[in-house]
């Protein structure tokens, strides 16, 4: 089978690994060619995969227009396709001013999925402002933070959307049920868990925790450049109440935070990290916490576990769906401080505990988490089912406006 798995920007986020992985892994069987965006035309081959990166406008001309509509670059990328001739399209990231929305309308040309990573086809942005905001359900028309541009988003999004004869894949059951208020909900909807390379990412003999060293124990988070929704701050007004009770306890921030969060007590930010260096971090580290306050699910979140890490992270989007209360980690309320550093000190305190939820997380990534699985499952999506090819709705489009189903 020939396969093109397009990815607006890469390297860029968990979403980004998603894809990489997924293409990586399907290329072992199928003839699959991984398609982004970047700073420069390239066309090379890596382990039996073609990697053609398409190059993007200069970041200065990367408009908001670019969200939706960039001429030059989707006729590029139509172009390739139509010397690829494809029999799965497969695009994961096309916002981040990559290769716009209007690149879903080549799925008029071939059988094409999308896989969901966040909150962007319903929103303005990929976390909504708030997080918590969950306006999707109603159409956006009540949107406080921005009225009127979120209703001219989200018709022109529909549109697109009922325009182009896609299938959508999701990576959690929350997602799911959220894209139900949407036109992509009335496609097929496939259910696939994302998956990580359970080699790299696997608890090592060779890297004694810290504490079975008799030394501090250390807490990692991990998150992009100054990302406050992952709840950073949260973390760190946790943290400084536990140092009252445990001083010997550490924090290792792997990403760049904003300045002055090095400068705190017990506190060690080792920057950004390459990729391949990250199944270290998750070894020399104890316990992952991830006090997110809007998420799908996170990348990290299986990583630590594939790692055997127990982890505590917030009960938003997916994560209750990766994460067994009592059994591989600890869920929080959304920025509860008080209930984040209670559960951090009782696995900080409690070391069999923390280490059984560790072993158990390791066996759920086993069994859920791992990348081959995730290539199986999207296989039996591409080897099934035929392509639909709807027209634009426009009586569709503005039924969803009005909330009827």
């Amino acid at each position: 089978m020939k396969i093109a798995v397009l990815c607006g920007h890469y390297p860029y986020s968990g979403a980004g690994v998603i894809a990489f992985e997924s293409a990586k892994e399907l290329s072992r069987r199928h003839s699959v060619t991984f398609v982004h965006g970047g700073e420069a035309n390239s066309d090379r081959q890596d382990d039996g995969m073609r990697i053609v990166s398409l190059q993007l406008p200069p970041e200065p001309e990367r408009g908001a227009w670019q969200l939706y509509w960039s001429p030059k670059v989707i006729r590029r990328l139509g172009g390739l396709l139509d010397r690829l001739q494809p029999d799965i399209v497969h695009f994961h990231i096309v916002q981040r001013r990559s290769f716009s929305l209007a690149a879903l309308l080549l799925s008029r040309r071939f059988r094409s999925l999308w896989t969901l990573h966040d909150q962007w086809h319903l929103c303005v942005r990929s976390v909504p402002e708030p997080p918590s905001c969950e306006g999707m359900r109603r159409f956006c028309l009540f949107c406080s933070t921005w009225p009127g541009i979120s209703l001219a988003n989200k018709l022109l999004k529909e549109a697109v959307f009922a325009a182009s004869p896609l299938e959508v894949v999701v990576p959690s059951r929350w997602l799911g049920e959220l894209t139900r208020y949407s036109m992509l909900g009335r496609k097929k909807v496939h259910l696939v868990y994302n998956g990580v390379d359970l080699g790299r990412f696997c608890p090592s003999a060779a890297v004694e925790s810290p504490t079975r060293e008799g030394g501090a124990l250390k807490l990692l988070f991990v998150a992009g450049p100054n990302d406050p929704t992952k709840g950073l701050s949260e973390l760190l007004q946790a943290f400084a109440l536990l140092r009252e009770r445990i001083p010997g306890m550490r924090l290792r921030v792997v990403g760049e935070p904003a300045p002055g969060v090095g400068e705190r007590e017990g506190v060690e930010v080792v920057g950004k990290i390459p990729r391949e260096k990250m199944p270290e971090e998750y070894r020399r580290c104890d316990l992952f916490v991830l006090p997110t306050l809007a998420d799908n699910t996170p990348v990290t979140l299986m990583e630590a576990m594939a790692s055997g890490l127990p982890v505590i992270a917030t009960s938003v989007g997916g994560i209750p769906e990766l994460v067994s209360e009592g059994v591989t980690g600890s869920l929080v309320p959304r920025g509860d401080v008080g209930a984040l550093a209670r559960a951090i000190e009782r696995l900080a305190t409690e070391p069999g505990m923390r280490n059984r939820m560790g072993m158990e997380a390791r066996v759920v990534a086993e069994t859920r988490f791992g990348k081959e699985r995730m290539a199986r499952d999207l296989e039996t999506i591409y080897e099934s089912g035929t392509r639909d090819a709807p027209e634009l709705d426009v009586k569709a489009v503005v039924s969803a406006a009005g909330g009827r189903r």
